[in-house]
């Protein structure tokens, strides 16, 4: 087998619902760690996870490589096919299996996370070097939390938190169903970013030489800012989009939004909520 391409795409199938299975008897967590080796670990990786029912945790670690655990709480929730108890046909037993299966591959520095299909919760810790980009999106679990890395951070959760916590680069960053949270050490100039729910706070904190556009919007709340904020004037003029000439339609919308910049502008900011506050901090 050639060396480069077997560590360029490595793959990696965890039996974690099996395991789930042994480790419930005895009333303990069912964990599954495996080490990723990352094909150039000279230069930045990008980690990817999307999960249908869990949290998922990523963190800055001290090596090279990532560290993938999948966890399952003791007490987790069976969905409701699993708990369903047919008669074993006659002359048979049931032989029970646990949930969903772990899927890791890695491909050129792109480290690719999926869960099974089972249904069953797992939640995802994940150690990745500092200079780590991360694509991580969840529907049902406490949420997503990122803490140490310098990198792309794009980040959507359904039901659930979103924390940032000292983290360096640009972020988009939504949650349906939950407050967000965002410090920043640095940003990346230049780079827009978006901050994004519909039920909760947005709680932001940047540098305090940040340069930006902030374009601020939440309709059952309020807004809260301890920058030096120059407003704009004509932040409720009507947007016009006219695409007739491409076989659309002539639209006129009025963004009701506040507009304004911190330290002269720059790029786009956004901070919207439907149903709760906004803070923007200087750090």
């Amino acid at each position: 087998m050639n060396i480069h391409t077997g560590i360029s795409r490595h793959t990696i199938l965890l039996a974690a619902g099996a395991l789930a299975g042994i480790l419930g008897a005895q009333n303990l967590s069912a964990q599954d760690k495996i080490t990723v080796p990352l094909s150039t670990p000279t230069q930045p990786a990008t980690v990817k996870a999307h999960l249908i029912n869990g949290s998922i945790t990523v963190t800055a670690g001290s090596g090279p490589q990532v560290v993938v655990e999948s966890v399952k709480s003791p007490g987790a929730s069976t969905p409701p096919r699993r708990r369903e108890r047919s008669t074993p046909p006659p002359g048979m037993h049931r032989l029970d299996v646990g949930g969903g299966d772990l899927d890791v591959v890695e491909d050129h520095n792109v480290v690719t996370i999926k869960s099974g299909l089972g249904g069953a919760s797992e939640n995802l810790e994940i150690q990745v070097p500092a200079n780590t980009s991360v694509e991580l999106k969840t529907v049902n679990g406490r949420g997503i939390s990122v803490t140490g890395i310098s990198g792309d951070i794009d980040v959507e959760c359904t039901n659930g938190t979103v924390t940032l916590t000292n983290v360096s680069g640009a972020a988009v960053a939504h949650t349906l169903n939950g407050n967000l949270t965002a410090s920043f050490d640095k940003i990346t100039p230049g780079k827009p970013m978006s901050f994004t729910s519909l039920n909760g706070k947005v709680d932001v904190t940047l540098p305090a030489d940040t340069k930006a556009k902030l374009r601020l919007k939440t309709q059952n709340g309020a807004v809260f800012s301890d920058f030096d904020v120059k407003m704009e004037s004509d932040a409720s003029k009507p947007v016009v989009e006219d695409g007739r000439g491409l076989g659309g339609k002539y639209r006129i919308r009025m963004d009701h939004g506040i507009y304004g910049s911190i330290n002269g502008g720059g790029p786009e900011y956004v901070f919207q909520t439907m149903n709760g506050e906004i803070l923007i901090h200087k750090k």
